[in-house]
């Protein structure tokens, strides 16, 4: 028993909502004075941790800003709706920005009042490149499903950048599974600067109250024997490849102790190889690489026959089939090949036995909680597809596909919009059963599952955690992996259990690596809290109907829209006072006006690129065009009228100007006002009219 709940009380947290646990106070003190990497299960709130941190700064620097992101765009808008939940702010500092959101408001948004940005690391890279983005004033940056933060991914530069021009940074990041290599953690640990190590696991005191039991079980079935003659005619061609490789002195091993990373990392030397020599050398090296390529194919041809089936090896040798790669050629010009083509076509099109344990494993859920939400994990669309057409014959069953963006040759991605709508069809119980690849294994918003199902192991540890926090988040939950005895499916199961026990191992060693460095000196500058009225007009509850992020988002840029339309008209009537002006000193007047700086810059650069205005060495100039049959003429308003103005001009002639005749500014038409034009007359319907072409220049 947990005990009557007790909330967080904080001046910028809403009362009664956030659940006041001790490990989420605890991990969060701490990472609110140093580089934190908290490690927690998932379903434990790690979103929580962050918006514990992000309240105590915003109160505590009221000028201080803060940056959260995320992988995708869909777990952005989450933790923006999460942030927005907890925090007593309105909904202005709340800012949402991701690849959809155009540069110029993006712009606006680094430069503006707002205190809390969420985004993907992708756009803030691309802003802090372009000269947009700046994260000097930013207190706190988070980074969440940082295990992401190796090599060239956008967090690495992102934290580099803040690094370097924050005088005080603060990183905080967040995974349920960093890995279990350790030179991989502590890469995410350099690249994100790293000082400390918050981890939990299921066994600790302070969280086991909170963690709900989760099932694991472990169904294997046996491959039909009708399955052996494709396997023994692709063993054939495999083995045909790895003997040539083995001649060329390439490969020590016998074939049956050949593995994929092997073939992998064969792959990755031969290529070094070939960029050092030189071209009359070349030619054997492409022959083996070739040799490895095809060799790699057919490992996994017989890899899909094993863990995925009949039909998922069928299909992937149909895009072999339409593809121009000379080792796939080499592949299908093989006798064997087509001795296989025939087998499969023919008596051993049987299913394999996953699908049916996989029909009664999800049948059977349904029957006991017809109300349960069942996730369906494979690594392949080809096999996703199936399994959705086969387990909708069973009674009970609505499942639905679940796959990433992208198009493949005859398999169209899902945009985001139609996974959201999946993603609300499974709340909402339309749809009970995705059969998802992993995409689903972070990054969405997956409501909760009563059964996560493993089409087939997997050997990566990270993904295995990620795959089973699926479920278990809200009560109990139940994981059933589907073996397939004596194939690749019991090497990677048990690989990645004993990969999760290592990681678990590792990172619990992590806080001692670093006190072997000695602690870090920070000097952090003195609190400037928010004041007492300010924090007083704040709404005391969230909004009863909170608005969707890309709602939210589509409305911003509406309002920044009227903005720089406001500031192009603006500035379009100052240049042509003018003429021509320096930038900066432009900028400032239009600032001294209430025109933010960024607004007016992106209204200028719409101008720019309207043509009626250059930009030049700092300076910007009116452009005046070259019309055929225009010439400049001096105009004076006489009378406005409905549709059309009345005009003398040159100081001669009166003349009448349509609303449609005009191309100019519409504030300058109004009475006794003067400009200057190129301007086309016109007599024909017998009264003189004036087209105004562009407007060249303002007078008094």
């Amino acid at each position: 028993m947990q005990g009557r709940r007790r909330y967080v009380q904080h001046p910028l947290a809403y009362s009664n909502l956030i659940e006041e646990r001790l490990y989420q106070t605890g991990i969060a003190r701490e990472a609110s004075t140093k580089n934190t990497l908290v490690i927690l299960p998932t379903a434990l709130g790690k979103t929580v941790i962050s918006a514990l941190v992000a309240v105590d700064l915003l109160y505590s620097f009221r000028r201080s800003r803060i940056l959260v992101m995320a992988p995708t765009r869909p777990l952005v808008m989450q933790h923006k709706r999460s942030f927005e939940a907890m925090i007593r702010l309105p909904a202005e500092n709340f800012v949402l920005l991701t690849g959809k959101t155009p540069a110029g408001y993006r712009e606006e948004a680094w430069s503006g009042a707002s205190r809390l940005i969420f985004a993907t690391p992708q756009v803030v890279r691309n802003d802090l490149l372009q000269g947009r983005a700046d994260l000097s004033g930013f207190g706190l940056v988070v980074f969440d499903e940082c295990h992401r933060a190796v090599k060239e991914y956008a967090y690495t530069e992102v934290a580099g950048s803040y690094a370097k021009s924050s005088a005080c940074p603060l990183i905080l990041g967040m995974t349920a599974s960093p890995g279990s290599d350790i030179d991989r953690i502590m890469s995410v640990c350099r690249s994100l600067s790293i000082e400390h190590v918050e981890y939990r696991s299921e066994d600790d005191e302070d969280v086991r109250p909170y963690i709900n039991p989760i099932k694991i079980e472990w169904k294997t079935v046996a491959l039909p024997p009708l399955y052996t003659p494709v396997k023994d005619i692709l063993k054939g061609m495999l083995d045909a490849r790895i003997r040539s490789l083995r001649a060329r002195g390439l490969l020590e091993r016998e074939s049956a102790f050949v593995s994929r990373r092997d073939l992998i990392e064969l792959g990755y030397e031969l290529r070094y190889r070939a960029e050092l020599s030189i071209e009359e050398e070349r030619g054997p090296i492409y022959v083996s690489i070739s040799l490895q390529s095809q060799a790699l194919t057919l490992f996994h041809m017989l890899e899909l026959l094993d863990t995925q089936g009949a039909d998922t090896l069928e299909r992937f040798m149909e895009r072999m089939e339409q593809d121009e790669k000379r080792s796939h050629s080499a592949i299908l010009g093989d006798g064997g090949y087509r001795s296989l083509r025939e087998l499969l076509t023919g008596r051993c099109g049987v299913e394999h036995p996953k699908v049916e344990a996989l029909r009664l494993t999800v049948s059977g859920q349904l029957r006991s909680t017809p109300g349960s939400r069942v996730l369906v994990f494979t690594q392949y669309r080809d096999t996703a597809s199936h399994l959705v057409e086969e387990l909708n014959k069973a009674e009970g069953v609505r499942a639905e596909r679940f796959v990433g963006q992208a198009s493949r040759l005859n398999d169209p991605g899902l945009t985001q919009e139609r996974q959201a709508s999946l993603i609300e069809d499974l709340r909402k119980g339309h749809v009970n059963v995705l059969c998802a690849t992993s995409i689903a294994e972070e990054g969405l918003d997956i409501p909760e599952v009563d059964l996560v199902v493993f089409y087939e192991p997997i050997p990566s540890e990270i993904r295995y955690i990620q795959r089973r926090g699926r479920t278990g988040r809200k009560a109990a939950g139940r994981v059933v992996i589907l073996v397939a005895e004596n194939t690749n499916d019991m090497f990677y199961l048990r690989a990645s259990e004993r990969r999760a026990q290592r990681m678990k191992e590792v990172v619990s060693t992590l806080n001692r690596k670093f006190e072997a460095h000695g602690a870090v000196n920070r000097t952090r500058p003195a609190p400037d809290p928010m004041a007492a009225e300010d924090i007083f007009r704040l709404a005391d509850s969230p909004p009863e109907t909170m608005v969707p992020p890309m709602v939210a988002a589509k409305e911003d840029m509406r309002n920044f829209d009227r903005l720089v339309g406001r500031a192009e008209r603006a500035l379009y009537m100052r240049i042509l006072e003018s003429g021509n002006m320096d930038e900066e000193s432009l900028l400032s007047e239009m600032e001294q006006e209430g025109h933010p700086r960024s607004i007016s810059r992106a209204a200028l650069k719409k101008l720019a690129g309207s043509s009626y205005v250059s930009r030049k060495e700092g300076r910007a100039a009116l452009q005046v065009k070259d019309i055929p049959g225009a010439r400049v003429m001096k105009l004076e308003v006489e009378k406005v009228r409905q549709g059309e103005a009345l005009v003398i001009v040159d100081g001669r002639w009166h003349a009448r100007l349509e609303s449609g005749n005009y191309d100019g500014p519409r504030g300058l038409i109004r009475k006794n006002s003067k400009f200057t034009a190129l301007c086309v007359l016109d007599d024909s319907s017998g009264a003189l009219q004036v087209r105004v072409r562009q407007v060249v220049g303002v007078d008094g």
